[in-house]
């Protein structure tokens, strides 16, 4: 298992605790997109989008995607609880508030160095594979409808996304099944 999902998963999602959000300040209604500290991940940063707009065309998106994201890893935190264990929707939504957790892991640096709208367009490509994925299934989740098959190309683009953010998606899954069939 990579660092990063061990330290995701033990601090974040084994561990209970009390759900949070990731933002503080959003960058959308506000000037500032401002990221809280997550424990033994990341410190916090604030950047002044309406700012750095003049320079990097990307980081309106980016603002957008990390404010969404926030909300619905928020919103699987808070629903999982009630969710049986044997459900296939509760394993995909731990999967993607992991990966959300991750995408703010890559996400810091990028605000901190702020020298490529490059790296800003890749991580908002990566990123809204990963909301469209979790949108969509907190949705199922939410109408009590099954799990369906993704068709091959979206599931390359959730692997590549996955991999991307240091998570691979045969990890997650082995890490989950092992938290929630261990004998």
């Amino acid at each position: 298992m990579t660092r990063l999902l061990q330290a995701i998963v033990n601090k974040h999602i084994s561990m209970g605790q009390k759900c949070r959000k990731l933002l503080s300040k959003d960058g959308i209604t506000s000037q500032e997109l401002v990221i809280d500290r997550l424990d033994g991940l990341f410190d916090g940063i604030t950047a002044n989008i309406k700012l750095q707009r003049t320079v990097l065309a990307n980081i309106g998106h980016t603002a957008t995607i990390a404010k969404n994201l926030d909300q619905y890893q928020f919103i699987i935190c808070s629903e999982i609880p009630s969710m049986h264990d044997s459900d296939p929707l509760k394993l995909q939504l731990q999967k993607y508030r992991i990966a959300i957790i991750a995408s703010f892991v890559k996400l810091v640096p990028l605000l901190r160095t702020l020298n490529s709208d490059e790296d800003l367009k890749k991580w908002n490509s990566f990123a809204n594979i990963l909301l469209t994925e979790a949108s969509e299934t907190v949705v199922k989740a939410r109408t009590n409808q099954k799990e369906v098959r993704k068709s091959y190309s979206n599931n390359i683009r959730l692997k590549e996304a996955l991999a991307f953010f240091g998570v691979p998606e045969k990890e997650i899954d082995h890490e989950l099944e092992s938290m929630y069939f261990a004998s």
